[in-house]
């Protein structure tokens, strides 16, 4: 059977510069629920269909709506010479088919398939029934005499035997050259028997003729057993298509309910009863639908009366007590005389389409969060008090709900402490979401928040798209560089921490979240809220609990656990095996690294590719490194033994007082000696030592 066979052919056209209102007058006339669109030369660009022109007037539009507006551009198009059997089991509600020319031939669509279907079934039935009625059976009948006495045009023809030579002669004689005589005895009984006549493979079976008790004849009746096998064959073709029929409704996610024009349900599917289930308590098959026995009852039996009155497709939105979206369109079933007999109810679950598509959406982001979480396997290595606290202050915050400003200069480690206080919170269990708001344009930075609804938009996509906010819902969002959100998502962003609900772009449902912020930024944001380029209700509302992190040159004693942690990373990346030199260590010590932890990272990364020997000596870093190996490999004379902390406390107060009484100002002095100004002062005060005026300089320990 090929498609041609069992689609609508020469369906009625619309043009893509027609309007709706054409469209459903297409339908009113035709009968139909979709219509191929043309543009100008013809040829097939989209199709209508009346869900697509229902959904465009929800949405908005009007009769007058051009059709290009809103028409299914996705078109599925096959040769009206393709088998049936190549597109039978395609997930697909319709198909374009055309000629050989490419010009529309017809369409097919899923209740065109199964009228027709179902329509071939009912003309194979009859012919079925036609067949069997003619079968050829041949009969011979014997009298008691054992004379021929009647045989039929089949038998004469199956045993090769005109009935004017075999009438009135001895069955024995005629019937001997055939095979046939050894059935005429008594002893053959009336069982059936096979035998081979002429080529063909006969079925016989003698039955006796009997008057009064006592045999009178018999008659043997002869059947063409390759007709029956290969008739057999059939009737197992059409019970293969039933079945298969059968399984195709059933495995329809959609629900479909058959009824006849009494409201009497002949049949549904399985999908049915999910979608329906907690209304359906008047649907039951055999029966008659009760509107009184449910509110799923109601609406499917106003369904039903709908399409036959009107004769014509009819659709209508049901909300079930369960809150689902459903949408109802019935077709009638016509009979020959154009009365409606029948009708086909499909059932369409928008609500669990539209939520499994959400979740396979949230899922797919937190999976790949997951991933880029475990590739990353953030550690935290660290010997300084400052970053001891640091670490104490993550932890203890963990422990809580609230929001955490974290900040610090650029590539500080603000995430992993970010990272950390997830992974040690109640949410831990949840999704961690991170976003750069300096890395995303404006325009697109809401819709990556917060998220759209289908044409919410131009350029946006079809399916609509979950937002950040909705992904990390019972988990934690990461809002990196929060200094460059712009103004007009600050107020949207206060909103939310204020309520926990949004709406996406373009929708009109407010959606109830459960989201932790963790902001962070290497900006001053009290500056920024002098300044008006910060909101300051904003500011309080993420300032609730701040982390400063200090840069690396404050903590110089996280300086080498780091390089050393970096180096094993790469070594085992690259299989090297490089080591550092103590002299390199130091070099490392006394840089000030105005990049910070990253900037530390990526020069380990470059010793591990660049380097010539598994040693790295100072004269392989890089050039702003180098210029520190002089101060850091110059050695120190001791004239006596002192214990470790006494001579590490001279050091520290012979280069403080060197360093005050060098510059005369206690912020330079910091600055030479790597630390910060906060650091020097604590450790001045502990010595003892104050800042004295060095050539042109000044005692101002506060500013320049």
């Amino acid at each position: 059977m090929q498609v041609k066979e069992v689609m609508l052919n020469d369906p009625e056209t619309l043009h893509y510069w027609q309007t709706l209102a054409d469209a459903v007058a297409v339908y009113q006339r035709q009968q139909v629920n979709c219509a191929p669109v043309l543009d100008a030369d013809g040829e097939v660009v989209g199709i209508i269909t009346v869900f697509r022109l229902l959904e465009a007037l929800q949405q908005g539009a009007t009769l007058a709506t051009r059709i290009e507006e809103v028409m299914d551009r996705k078109l599925v198009c096959i040769d009206e010479d393709t088998g049936f059997d190549q597109v039978a089991d395609l997930p697909i509600d319709r198909l374009i088919v055309l000629n050989r020319n490419r010009r529309l031939s017809g369409v097919l669509t899923r209740i065109t398939l199964i009228k027709k279907v179902h329509r071939a079934l009912e003309k194979t039935e009859l012919e079925l029934a036609a067949v069997l009625e003619a079968v050829p059976s041949g009969i011979i009948a014997v009298d008691r005499e054992g004379r021929v006495c009647h045989l039929n045009p089949a038998a004469s023809r199956l045993i090769d035997l005109p009935a004017a030579v075999a009438l009135g002669q001895p069955a024995a004689t005629v019937l001997a050259p055939p095979g046939l005589s050894p059935f005429l005895t008594q002893a053959a009984g009336e069982q059936l028997h096979k035998a081979r006549v002429g080529g063909q493979t006969l079925a016989i079976r003698r039955n006796p003729i009997t008057r009064e008790g006592r045999e009178q004849g018999a008659v043997l009746v002869l059947q063409d057993i390759s007709e029956l096998e290969a008739i057999s064959s059939e009737l197992n073709v059409v019970k293969s298509l039933n079945r298969q029929l059968q399984s195709v409704i059933e495995a329809c996610y959609d629900g479909m309910l058959v009824l006849d024009r009494e409201g009497k349900v002949l049949g549904l599917n399985e999908a049915c009863q999910r979608i329906m289930a907690d209304g359906s308590s008047g649907i039951l098959k055999g029966e008659s639908l009760r509107p009184e026995a449910g509110e799923a009852g109601a609406q499917l039996d106003q369904l039903c009366r709908l399409v036959r009155e009107g004769g014509k497709t009819a659709t209508i939105m049901y909300h079930t007590p369960a809150g689902r979206e459903v949408i109802l369109t019935g077709n009638p079933v016509l009979d020959e005389q154009g009365a409606v007999s029948q009708v086909v109810i499909n059932i369409r679950d928008m609500t669990e389409l539209r939520h499994l598509k959400e979740e396979a959406q949230r899922a797919a982001a937190e999976l790949q969060a997951l991933r880029a979480r475990h590739l990353a396997a953030p550690e935290i290595i660290y010997q300084s008090p400052a970053m001891e606290r640091v670490i104490d202050q993550a932890l203890r915050v963990a422990a809580v709900d609230s929001t955490v400003l974290i900040t610090g200069e650029s590539g500080a480690g603000k995430e992993v402490v970010a990272r950390l206080i997830h992974r040690h919170s109640q949410r831990r269990e949840g999704p961690f979401m991170g976003i750069n708001c300096g890395a995303i344009p404006e325009n697109l930075l809401e819709s990556e928040l917060f998220g759209y609804e289908k044409g919410a938009f131009t350029g946006a996509s079809k399916e609509g798209k979950v937002g950040l906010l909705e992904v990390a819902n019972n988990g934690t969002l990461f809002l990196d560089e929060i200094g460059d959100l712009p103004l007009g998502l600050q107020v949207k962003l206060l909103r939310f921490l204020q309520e926990q609900k949004i709406f996406r772009l373009g929708g009109r449902h407010e959606i109830k979240l459960n989201v932790r912020i963790l902001a962070a930024t290497n900006k001053d944001l009290s500056r920024m809220v002098k300044e008006k380029t910060f909101r300051e209700d904003l500011y309080y509302r993420l300032n609730v609990v701040p982390i400063i992190l200090p840069p690396l040159r404050e903590r110089r004693e996280d300086i080498l656990p780091l390089a050393r942690h970096f180096l094993g990373i790469f070594n085992a990346k690259y299989g090297a095996d490089k080591r550092l030199s103590l002299a390199a260590g130091r070099a490392l010590e006394a840089y000030p690294w105005p990049g910070n932890v990253r900037e530390l990272q990526n020069v380990m990364e470059r010793l591990v590719i660049m380097g010539e020997d598994d040693l790295i000596q100072p004269e392989y870093l890089p050039l702003d490194l180098q210029a520190e190996v002089g101060n850091a490999g110059r050695p120190l004379v001791l004239k006596e033994l002192l214990p470790l902390q006494e001579a590490r406390e001279q050091v520290e107060q012979q280069l403080i007082a060197m360093a005050l009484e060098r510059y005369g100002s206690l912020r330079r002095a910091a600055r030479a000696l790597g630390v910060s100004h906060s650091t020097l002062l604590r450790k001045a005060q502990q010595y003892g030592l104050t800042a004295s005026p060095g050539p042109g300089g000044s005692l101002d320990s506060g500013r320049e």
